[in-house]
């Protein structure tokens, strides 16, 4: 298992000054920064795809192909969403919204296999309602069964689903597919303007959920992932603000550390 940090200044300051070791960064592909970071590590990317809007169906493969090959990314990660205006308790939108994303996710396994595209899902909550039945497990469970791509599992949205839903994250994760594991995300959450938001410091919560994992992984209870990411730190208005030089200092140490011990 690979460890990666999400880019961010703090972050290759660090790495510059020989105060953290990862393994690799991990970078939306974009070129800029993909240069930028790749003087301080390899790099894996992670793509701002989506299945459920149609819009794979414009998607430049050759150019994500490209950036695989130069990059370590074992494989194309796509996030299953819905429109905002789908009504989940309709029957018709949700047989058009199903096969939708089993169309999507076949077009990108006709392009590079189905053990090289991991599907994700965002974390529902009662802001977003049009997520639901893509973020309940059983549904997103089917359409990686059915289309035999693998999961990227990302704990803080799991979280936050659970929470939402009244489970208990354990049981929700449980779930899942856990045989098609090859990534798993990993940040904090907490209470932001009222609603449980990610991307923040780990918590103890979030460290012991980490542990439960990590322990099913060597237990052999769940399939290894080849990486394990830090979704703590970023770029822009979104991310700037909660990225901090003395977070990242004192736990992704600990993570190499639980990851790689």
């Amino acid at each position: 298992m690979k460890f990666a940090v999400n880019y961010s200044q703090p972050l290759v300051q660090l790495l510059s000054e020989g105060l953290l070791q990862i393994d690799l960064i991990k970078c939306p592909d974009w070129d800029g920064m993909l240069k930028e970071a790749s003087l301080f590590s390899e790099i894996t990317i992670h793509f701002d795809l989506a299945v459920g809007l149609g819009k794979t169906l414009t998607v430049d493969f050759d150019r994500i192909a490209t950036l695989k090959k130069k990059t370590f990314t074992p494989h194309v990660n796509t996030h299953l969403v819905a429109p905002r205006n789908l009504d989940p308790d309709n029957p018709q939108e949700m047989q058009k919204i199903q096969q939708l994303w089993r169309d999507e996710v076949g077009m990108m396994i006709a392009h590079f296999g189905a053990d090289k595209v991991a599907l994700e899902h965002f974390p529902y909550t009662l802001t977003t309602p049009h997520i639901r039945p893509a973020a309940d497990s059983r549904i997103f469970s089917d359409v990686i069964l059915d289309t035999g791509c693998m999961l990227l599992l990302d704990l803080a949205h799991a979280r936050i689903t659970a929470d939402t839903l009244g489970l208990d994250v354990r049981d929700y994760i449980t779930a899942l597919p856990l045989d098609r594991l090859v990534e798993i995300h990993i940040t904090g959450i907490k209470d932001h303007s009222g609603v449980l938001t990610d991307h923040f410091a780990l918590s103890d919560e979030d460290w012991d959920l980490l542990d439960w994992a990590l322990t099913e992984i060597k237990n052999g209870t769940w399939r290894k992932p080849e990486i394990i990411a830090l979704e703590y730190g970023g770029v822009g208005s979104t991310f700037v603000w909660r990225t901090e030089l003395d977070v990242l200092k004192t736990q992704v140490p600990k993570l190499f550390q639980m990851i790689h011990g």
